[in-house]
């Protein structure tokens, strides 16, 4: 066996428990592929008069809503180094998890993966599915990127670089809203709602007005994930202290998910379901059919992230649309929406045979001249490259979208940062289900009518997995406790910055 099959048990329990778990991300990304299959691009046959090694690169993601830039990303590269051939294959979020760890179990991973969502790469490492890339980058590579990319405990694990992220981190639980379904139901577009029961009665207005050709709102219900950062980030809003680096309170130390901000948010949702609100397909469909049912004009609202905006601007050029940010209670905002540090995206398989052709594909997507920048422009997301932003953001719905993340969202404290060995502790957390997206789609669907009695039981349940975690990965040899995941000096209405690890208790 290799040593990635070797290392395949802890993995792969922790990857199993999270099937339902995730994030985007974005962190992340959270968006699936556009039609749910497969995509596969390889390159054409190389000289056969070229000197150099022929060599077959294998990239598996699952990052579709810039299919055709990628496409484009790959023609450009082979054509500059006919020697490689690059097999790259295109998968949905759910797809990606099971088909990787069944390549990485057999010895077949690809050369280029990233780190499958709900999972840490600190425990992908321990248990041998990355090598460093630090052998193969120089330190000008390094520093084109922004501050805060290679941080110890998210893209770093023991001082060497396994992972880059693949952009900016940002929310992807803002709203956009169709402006021209706004006017028919006599809703000002240019005044979309900030709280909660005028967010309820506008998408009571839209579904009236729609007669059954349109509805108030949209979702991919199919996806747990979506429901989860809904859950989470709305809630936060309203005060909860969530985030996606931790499932207990970091304020508190607690699972607080009975409290009142959340219950306030599955309260509204309750309230969009008996409105019957909700596109009659929500339940059956996955967020890339949502964003394509929204981008037909059979919705008001969707709760998505930046990388819909170059869709819709590329299929649906007629589709006129705003952002607005989530809803707050009526009593007004009492946090903010969580962004976590930049999140480890791609990596290099432990087991990859061509690690140098592997490296010079990421110097050329990220350091090259042609796909950070045609990304950007394309209003798919924001880059992690120093200056692509400013130069060559022009979608104004993308400008509106960053303004609004920034002045709602704040950076959350990421216990992997200020004690690197917090990370054995989410390797030995096992999620508990239903968990909180699951709970919040099931209350939306009606199989949970009484959401305040399973919301309580969660709570105690996830307490009581995190303590067990916790004392499991201290009888393993990880110096690490409790009071590693509260952070007593954490306002969530400011950035949480590097300073503020040193001075919390």
């Amino acid at each position: 066996m290799n040593k990635m099959q070797k290392g395949i048990g802890g993995a792969a329990a922790l990857l199993l428990l999270s099937q339902l778990v995730a994030c985007g991300d974005t962190s992340g990304n959270g968006n699936g592929s556009i039609d749910g299959a497969s995509v596969t691009t390889t390159g054409e046959k190389t000289n056969e008069g070229a000197k150099a090694e022929q060599v077959t690169l294998r990239i598996m993601d699952w990052s579709d809503s810039i299919k055709s830039v990628r496409e484009e990303f790959h023609r450009k590269f082979m054509e500059k180094h006919p020697n490689i051939k690059i097999e790259y294959t295109q998968l949905t979020i759910d797809q990606f998890k099971n088909t990787i760890l069944t390549a990485v179990k057999s010895g077949e991973a690809p050369d280029l993966f990233p780190v499958p969502t709900g999972m840490k790469l600190s425990a992908l490492v321990k248990d041998g599915w990355f090598q460093p890339l630090d052998p193969y980058i120089d330190q000008s590579f390094k520093d084109q990127f922004i501050d805060g990319t290679f941080q110890n405990g998210t893209t770093v694990v023991d001082g060497k670089i396994y992972s880059i992220p693949e952009a900016e981190a940002l929310p992807s639980s803002l709203l956009f809203y169709n402006k021209k379904l706004f006017r028919e139901a006599g809703l000002d577009p240019e005044n979309p709602p900030k709280t909660y029961s005028e967010f309820r009665e506008a998408a009571k207005k839209i579904t009236e007005a729609g007669k059954g050709k349109y509805y108030g709102i949209i979702e991919g219900g199919k996806q747990n994930n979506r429901w989860l950062t809904t859950a989470k980030e709305w809630s936060s809003l309203a005060g909860a202290g969530l985030n996606g680096n931790s499932p207990i309170d970091l304020a508190t130390g607690k699972a607080t998910y009975d409290s009142e901000a959340v219950q306030g948010v599955f309260s509204l949702f309750a309230g969009l379901r008996d409105d019957n609100s909700f596109h009659p397909n929500t339940m059956s469909i996955s967020a890339p059919e949502a964003r394509a049912l929204f981008g037909q004009g059979q919705a008001g609202f969707i709760v998505q992230g930046a990388w819909c905006i170059g869709v819709w601007n590329k299929d649906n050029p007629d589709l006129e649309y705003g952002v607005m940010a989530p809803p707050v209670p009526d009593s007004g905002r009492k946090g903010s929406i969580p962004i976590t540090s930049s999140q480890p995206w791609i990596g290099l398989s432990a087991d990859s045979k061509h690690p140098e052709e592997a490296a010079l594909y990421l110097k050329e997507y990220y350091g090259g001249d042609f796909f950070q920048q045609e990304r950007v422009k394309s209003g798919d997301a924001f880059s992690v490259v120093k200056g692509i932003n400013e130069k060559y953001s022009t979608v104004e719905q993308l400008k509106q979208y960053y303004a609004l993340a920034h002045e709602y969202g704040h950076l959350v404290p990421d216990p992997n940062i200020g004690n690197p060995e917090a990370s054995a502790v989410f390797a030995q957390y096992k999620d508990v289900h239903p968990d909180l997206g699951e709970l919040l789609g099931g209350t939306v669907s009606g199989a949970f009518k009484d959401f305040k009695t399973p919301l309580t039981a969660y709570s105690g349940q996830v307490d009581k997995a995190w303590t067990s975690a916790i004392d499991a990965a201290k009888k393993e040899g990880a110096n690490v406790d409790a009071s590693n995941f509260v952070f007593d000096n954490w306002d969530p209405m400011k950035d949480f910055l590097a300073e503020d690890y040193k001075s919390a208790k």
